[in-house]
């Protein structure tokens, strides 16, 4: 009976990891294509900013998107490769039934947990690390808005993005108008008709509130959905780990 048991814990353990053996190997692959094909995935994210900034600022994006999507196109490729060799290291232990192969395999996804687990830790002790981070280089990239030269429009057409993320509420700078110095015409966003020319005049009438309490809502929210799902995902893991011992010991 015991024998039966384990071998259909260990038919299991082979059909989860060769399915997830070529669902990571397609994160690897999407890796790739992220790092070769930019052309690709310019106009993706052309097509994802089209309707909130005209066609020369969703250019700017997407171009600055792409200078900097290396990092996450190597990230992709490394992890999606490193954990699917882990998922093959599984589906051959539990396919010739080594034990010290599978005893591998069951460490390996226990540091994986504990790993994830201080990282999660470490984002719940202090939630607003991101949101600070992202209004400290939001901040930054505001001194530069309106300027003629690369930098200066890369920051205009993102923050033109930001303030008009939201058409029903519209939001200006990171504190207000103030935020953007005087003499000259301001952001439409400024304004809450958002269309035309908006005077430093108006936007005092107007008084539209700045962009860092949304951002931080915003970076908030979805660093709160992430953290759920990622948690979900490390329970799901728990469960290769336990049929793994269970595997051993039968």
């Amino acid at each position: 009976m015991g024998c039966v048991i384990s071998c259909g814990i260990k038919l299991v353990l082979q059909i989860a990891n060769t399915i997830l053996f070529f669902a990571f190997l397609a994160v690897a692959i999407f890796g790739i294509l992220l790092k070769a094909s930019k052309s690709v995935v310019e106009s993706i994210v052309k097509r994802i900013i089209k309707d909130r900034l005209d066609d020369d600022q969703a250019a700017r994006i997407a171009e600055f998107f792409i200078k900097n999507a290396d990092a996450v196109s190597i990230v992709l490729i490394v992890v999606g490769l490193a954990l699917a060799a882990i998922c093959l290291i599984g589906c051959i232990a539990s396919c010739c039934g080594c034990n010290i192969l599978l005893k591998i395999y069951a460490i390996i996804l226990i540091l994986l947990v504990v790993a994830q687990v201080a990282v999660i830790i470490y984002f719940l002790t202090d939630r607003n690390h991101i949101s600070s981070f992202i209004v400290k280089a939001m901040n930054s990239s505001l001194a530069f808005y309106g300027e003629n030269d690369e930098k200066g429009k890369v920051s205009t057409a993102i923050w033109d993005l930001t303030m008009n993320f939201d058409q029903n509420s519209l939001c200006c700078g990171m504190q207000g108008y103030s935020d953007f110095g005087k003499g000259s015409n301001l952001p439409n966003a400024c304004c809450k008709s958002g269309q035309g020319s908006c005077t430093e005049t108006q936007a005092g009438k107007d008084q539209v509130e700045g962009c860092e309490s949304k951002i931080v809502e915003f970076t908030y929210k979805n660093m709160k959905i992430i953290i759920y799902v990622w948690i979900c995902a490390i329970v799901l893991q728990l469960v290769p780990i336990v049929l793994t011992f269970l595997a051993i010991c039968l």
